[in-house]
């Protein structure tokens, strides 16, 4: 009886064991779990670099000068140049129409130059369609021209002509549009009215085909030393490239990489930069110069590459070439030996649209080290020197002051980044320094 009892209560446990094990394979079979928060990422979390920026961010005009009756006085300082452009962007401007096809040198002096205007200068041309974006123009049909002068008419007291001007310096494209007589009466009254007290500006006739303006007085401006602080060139391959592997480059100091779509991009150590290249997207066929800004800057926004303050500073659309300059401090920044700029050809593979070569900066501006009041050759001297230079002065476009870019070993070894300001000169779209000698040398301020 004992045995048989035993029997059947292992049957019994069996059958239950069975049971359970059924039931748990079953379960696991048919279970699914909740997969809605898991989406399989098609690649690692994007890699931001920097910021992203919107156009009104890098478009930008670089100064601003005013023609009074009886001086011009103008500014580069970025803050006052941003409260006005705050109160243009709120403008409602219309009625964009054709004014002058191609206007000479001296009708286009007489735009620049006349009393009762104000002149903001951009440093590279600017597509209407990109001009629309960052403004309010109520037209539909912009034209796909672009300008480097904007000119705001404000007339006499008596008088306010409520014009603006769009004017391609290269081609002698003007265009006119509207804005209210309100608009431009508070204008007046917010802007016209304090740069009496600006600097004032003078040029000489003798440079430059168009004037070229200059700050008549010494200015004031500082020169700083950084810690140089670096995004790795893995970091970018990351952010830019597509499961990109890496290798030694031929000289087995740089890095380089490359991933399945044949893309390259090299680490150039000596210039604190990268290179990339994508050799499929090469195209023979112009851009449209709108097109071109807005695909350069949402490029750059989908790796947040915007590490410093870069401007817009001019394209080639004949090629789809487009260039950011790196500024510091309002002013333009330039080196023999570290790259400056963010440098971007566009390009087109199977109908797709893409960059085909991009260089840039590796490095950012982390930490001031060291700062000095530098006071700067007056804009007199400055013309002075150039009067002197043994070449076409007609071919002279800007004059501005810059920062120089120098790198250096401190006792320590640390590196460390110099800005320096100092005189330019544009001439034939190329930016060369005028030596402190001949300009008067400069005088450093103290501490």
């Amino acid at each position: 009886m004992g045995l048989k009892y035993l029997e059947h209560v292992k049957s019994v446990a069996l059958f239950v064991l069975i049971f359970l094990s059924l039931a748990l394979t079953f379960t696991i079979w048919t279970f699914t779990p909740s997969l809605q928060e898991i989406e399989t990422p098609t690649q690692v979390d994007d890699v931001s670099i920097g910021d992203k920026r919107n156009a009104d961010e890098v478009v930008r005009p670089v100064k601003v000068l005013y023609h009074h009756e009886d001086e011009v006085t103008g500014t580069f300082s970025q803050t006052e140049i941003e409260a006005m452009l705050d109160t243009i962007q709120q403008w409602e401007i219309s009625d964009v129409q054709l004014f002058e096809e191609e206007a000479g040198t001296d009708v286009l002096k007489q735009y620049l130059q006349e009393p009762g205007r104000t002149v903001l200068y951009y440093p590279g041309a600017v597509p209407f369609p990109v001009f629309d974006v960052i403004m309010d123009i109520s037209d539909n049909n912009l034209p796909e021209s672009t300008f480097n002068r904007v000119v705001v008419e404000w007339g006499t007291e008596e008088n306010p002509d409520p014009v603006i001007y769009f004017i391609n310096t290269g081609s002698g494209r003007i265009y006119e549009a509207q804005v209210s007589d309100a608009e431009l009466i508070e204008f007046r009254g917010d802007y016209v009215q304090p740069s009496e007290g600006y600097n004032r500006y003078v040029t000489n006739p003798d440079i430059g085909t168009l004037p070229v303006y200059v700050p008549e007085n010494p200015i004031e401006k500082t020169g700083f030393d950084y810690l140089l602080d670096e995004t790795s060139a893995s970091t970018f391959a990351d952010a830019i490239m597509d499961s990109p592997t890496s290798q030694f480059a031929g000289d087995l100091q740089s890095e380089e990489f490359t991933d399945e779509s044949g893309a390259i991009m090299r680490e150039l150590d000596g210039q604190k930069s990268i290179n990339y290249v994508q050799p499929k997207a090469e195209t023979s066929d112009p851009a449209i110069p709108s097109d071109l800004l807005f695909n350069s800057i949402n490029f750059v926004n989908e790796h947040g590459g915007w590490t410093d303050q870069y401007v817009y500073f001019g394209m080639k659309s004949v090629n789809q070439q487009i260039s950011y300059q790196l500024f510091f401090d309002g002013s333009p920044v330039f080196s023999n030996t570290t790259a400056v700029s963010l440098d971007i050809e566009w390009g087109i593979d199977n109908g797709v649209e893409q960059a085909f070569r991009y260089s840039r900066p590796t490095y950012l501006l982390d930490s001031v080290v060291e700062t000095r009041t530098i006071e700067m050759a007056s804009g007199e001297a400055v013309l002075e020197a150039l009067s002197r230079l043994d070449m076409d002065l007609s071919t002279i476009e800007a004059v501005t002051i810059g920062y120089e870019l120098t790198r250096s070993e401190d006792d320590q070894l640390i590196e460390l980044i110099t800005f320096q300001p100092a005189w330019y000169y544009k001439a034939n779209g190329k930016w060369t320094r005028l030596s402190d000698e001949s300009v008067g040398g400069v005088k450093l301020g103290l501490e």
